[in-house]
């Protein structure tokens, strides 16, 4: 019994300890000095997805801010705003749908590329019913600016995720330090 119980306890540490190896071969996978000093990790471009996420962040809060100070928006403009927060809502997703398959093996990675992916789906909903509204001659404000605060909250939600990602991956936010020490 006794032996068994060593065995079982051996088995144990050795799946911990090789658990912990491969998620830290998975966080060393950015490599900066990819594609010219871009930073790929596979053929998945992390600052490219936060700057697509950024934008249809930017063109929700523009649409919000127009909706909550004017009875109706002008067509064409909240067309316009809402096609680049489509387009840059499934560039996002089409980023992150690059991230190398060995992610879903790691189960910090596989939790918050989940949560990035529900969140983005949320968001296409509230994109798709904003849609809607905008392809009328004018666009009710209200109807518009409760749709954008809905669909803001998803879309914050998958951005907080996507740097926490980056975060557990190792790869540094813009502007700061890479890991090895350089700009």
């Amino acid at each position: 019994m006794r032996s068994l119980l060593y065995s079982v306890a051996i088995v144990s540490i050795v799946a911990a300890a090789e658990s912990t190896a491969t998620a830290q071969n998975y966080r060393q996978m950015y490599n900066p000095s990819a594609a010219g000093g871009l930073g790929y990790i596979g053929g998945y471009r992390p600052y490219t997805a936060r700057t697509y996420s950024g934008h249809a962040i930017n063109h929700a809060q523009t649409l919000q801010y127009y909706g909550k100070n004017s009875a109706s928006i002008p067509q064409a403009t909240a067309q316009e705003h809402a096609a680049e927060i489509r387009r840059n809502l499934d560039a996002f997703g089409k980023e992150i749908a690059k991230l190398p398959k060995e992610f879903e093996n790691d189960p910090e990675a596989k939790k918050l590329i989940v949560e990035i992916r529900e969140h983005q789906v949320a968001a296409a909903k509230h994109c798709g019913m904003l849609e809607s509204e905008c392809a009328k001659h004018m666009s009710a404000g209200g109807t518009v600016a409760s749709c954008c605060n809905d669909m803001l909250t998803h879309l914050r939600a998958a951005d907080a995720a996507h740097d926490k990602l980056m975060k557990y991956l190792g790869v540094p936010m813009p502007g700061k330090a890479t890991p090895d020490g350089k700009k």
